[in-house]
């Protein structure tokens, strides 16, 4: 499944979630959206996948997880 798939499928789902997440291109705009978005940065966690790729998992505020791969 490609990113823009996972995305359509999230926007499917939850069109509020999905326009939020659909403009966000990098890590950083990602870590500039959560705190707006109620997701602590305590709870962000930046898992290494190997030297150039991580996923990026965000606590939502309603219990759910928003993971991204990064790289």
């Amino acid at each position: 499944m490609t990113y823009a798939d996972q995305l359509a499928a999230l926007t499917a789902s939850d069109p509020v979630l999905g326009a939020a997440v659909a403009g966000l291109r990098n890590l950083e705009a990602i870590l500039k959206w959560a705190p707006g978005a109620g997701v602590p940065f305590a709870g962000i966690d930046l898992v290494q996948q190997d030297e150039y790729s991580y996923d990026l998992y965000l606590p939502l505020p309603d219990s759910r997880w928003l993971v991204f791969g990064v790289s």
